[in-house]
């Protein structure tokens, strides 16, 4: 190894070194609130971690991330650096949008759920059952993440807490109007009095229509939806196919700085459209 490459290696060291002592107080701030974030939203998802554990998983996951690239791209040692200093912002910045997408894919399975769930709900009250038996017949006969959720509004009720909070307690978590407009429809009849199983069938019935909609919008966009996944791993691909054909035409790109900074680039627009075509074809009901 050349004296040069050595040196360049410990200035790159020291300023690395230098900017995270700069910044610390920004990194510790940023990574406690993502850690306290991330162990909030998993315990929505009856997933238990605690915010030390979230801390430590959010602080030395990014950074082994890097590491590992670097060791990948040796000798290249400048290349090395810079992805693995990419490699090391995008750990930072992936798992809030992970667990966002967690969140969201169990969110969407309990609303599929809630339709069966309330028609379960609903003939139990006719049998004469009442309100919180047939929120047990819910959780004994339904599978998560519907059961959990109405287990924890039975375990809330068993502690004290009256059964309007516990249901508030339950629209706060989900957070969707399906579950806010059954929530609601609970406390008020609770309150004034009617028949909650009509009121389920109705719910019941708008939680289907809706659905339809959503499926034929589904339809509807799926074909921009495989358009923009091609138009997104086009690049990929030709690149490796290139790299198939004429190797050394190609060797720059992954043994030189500015081939690393054309494909950080690249790689950056990519994910800047893929996200572009995701909001285009995303259409709120």
């Amino acid at each position: 190894m050349s004296p040069l490459l050595i040196l360049a290696m410990i200035v790159s060291a020291i300023m690395v070194f230098i900017i995270t002592l700069i910044s610390y107080e920004s990194i510790e701030r940023f990574t406690v609130g993502n850690a306290n974030w991330v162990a909030d939203k998993m315990d929505l998802m009856f997933i238990p971690l605690s915010p030390k554990n979230a801390f430590r998983i959010l602080m030395i996951g990014p950074f082994i991330l890097g590491l590992s690239i670097f060791l990948l791209l040796w000798p290249h040692a400048f290349g090395g650096l810079f992805l693995a200093c990419l490699f090391i912002f995008i750990g930072f910045k992936m798992p809030r949008p992970f667990v966002e997408m967690l969140l969201t894919k169990r969110t969407k399975k309990l609303n599929l759920q809630l339709v069966d769930g309330l028609t379960l709900m609903a003939n139990s009250l006719r049998s004469g059952l009442s309100l919180m038996q047939t929120l047990q017949i819910v959780v004994d006969e339904m599978p998560n993440p519907l059961s959990q959720e109405m287990n924890l509004i039975l375990s809330e009720q068993r502690l004290g807490v009256p059964v309007e909070k516990a249901f508030q307690n339950f629209a706060t978590r989900m957070n969707t109007e399906d579950i806010e407009m059954f929530v609601t429809s609970v406390i008020v009849l609770r309150e004034t009095g009617g028949n909650l199983a009509e009121t389920f069938d109705t719910i019941v019935h708008t939680i289907r229509e809706r659905l339809k909609l959503e499926n034929k919008i589904s339809a509807l966009t799926a074909q921009g939806v495989v358009q923009g996944t091609v138009v997104s791993l086009m690049p990929f691909a030709l690149a490796a196919l290139l790299t198939a054909i004429d190797p050394e035409h190609m060797k720059p790109l992954f043994t030189t700085i500015p081939g690393y900074v054309m494909m950080a680039v690249a790689i950056i627009f990519v994910l800047i459209g893929a996200l572009l075509i995701k909001k285009i074809v995303a259409i709120k009901i």
